[in-house]
C-alpha cells in the first residue's frame, strides 16, 4: 500500500494532478474583462470615446499602485494567485472587473484617480 501511494504521488508529480472541472470556462482574458467592463459601467447614453478616459484611469491607478508598491490587482508585491489573477472565481466561473477590484481593496486608489 506505501509502495503504491509513493508511486501515485510520483505520477501527480511528473504529470500533473488531476483535477474536477465543475464547470468548462475558458481562461480569463484581461483586456476582454476591461472591455466588457467599461462597457457595463457606461450610461447607455454616454459617448463611444469614453473608452480614452477608461484608459487614462487605467494609467492613473496603475502609477498609483507602483507608488504605494502594490501588485496590480492591489495587493502587495510578490502575491501569488491560484490560476494566475484574482480576478477569475472558479467556484462561479465569474471574472471581475481589474479596477472594481482594486478599488475594493484600495478605496484611496479611487480617491487618486476618480472615475472621469
Amino acid at each position: 500500500m506505501r509502495h503504491a501511494l509513493i508511486l501515485l504521488a510520483a505520477a501527480c508529480l511528473t504529470t500533473g494532478c488531476p483535477t474536477k472541472k465543475t464547470a468548462e470556462a475558458p481562461a480569463p482574458k484581461e483586456e476582454t474583462a476591461s472591455t466588457d467592463a467599461a462597457l457595463s459601467v457606461r450610461d447607455a447614453g454616454a459617448p463611444a470615446e469614453d473608452g480614452g478616459s477608461r484608459a487614462a484611469q487605467e494609467a492613473c491607478v496603475d502609477r498609483w499602485l507602483q507608488e504605494h508598491k502594490l501588485d496590480r490587482y492591489g495587493h502587495a508585491e510578490g502575491t501569488m494567485y491560484t490560476g494566475g489573477t484574482p480576478l477569475f472565481n472558479e467556484a462561479t466561473g465569474e471574472t471581475q472587473d481589474r479596477l472594481e477590484h482594486v478599488f475594493a481593496r484600495q478605496p484611496d486608489a479611487l480617491k487618486a484617480c476618480p472615475t472621469p
